[in-house]
């Protein structure tokens, strides 16, 4: 009898310890409320509340930003690099045309880089060419 004990005691010990695991993970995610649309990882998203998280450790470092109350809200970030971490989580945006593009995501771990699509980047160039005065007239 005292043999079940035992392993009914270990088993309780294993499961602890792997949501202590799980606990850790979680401490990769933070929450943060987006008050416009905006364009993450290829993807136009509402305004709302998201969750991001870095995936796996095992895969490349990809973050995944979601809205839990929005179903298909959500896209995976493929950071071009990435700096040392910040006090407090937070997110950039560029505003191009009439988009607002996530740029960056710091988290007091790392802080991300993301790629700016290239139709954003022509449009600001566009932008920048259409604003240069043209030099014509007296």
């Amino acid at each position: 009898m005292n043999k079940h004990y035992s392993i009914v005691l270990l088993a309780l010990i294993g499961l602890f310890g792997l949501s202590a695991g799980a606990q850790a993970q979680r401490e990769g995610k933070f929450v943060t409320k987006i008050p416009y649309e905006f364009v993450a990882g290829g993807k136009t998203l509402p305004a709302g509340t998201y969750v991001i998280a870095l995936t796996s450790p095992e895969r490349e470092r990809t973050l995944e930003i979601y809205n839990q109350e929005i179903p298909h809200a959500s896209a995976l970030l493929q950071p071009i690099s990435s700096d040392g971490g910040v006090d407090h989580a937070r997110l950039s945006f560029k505003f191009v045309g009439d988009t607002y593009y996530l740029v960056r995501v710091a988290t007091p771990a790392e802080v991300y880089n993301l790629r700016m699509p290239k139709a954003a980047n022509t449009v600001a160039k566009e932008k920048q060419h259409d604003a240069m005065p043209s030099g014509v007239g007296r």
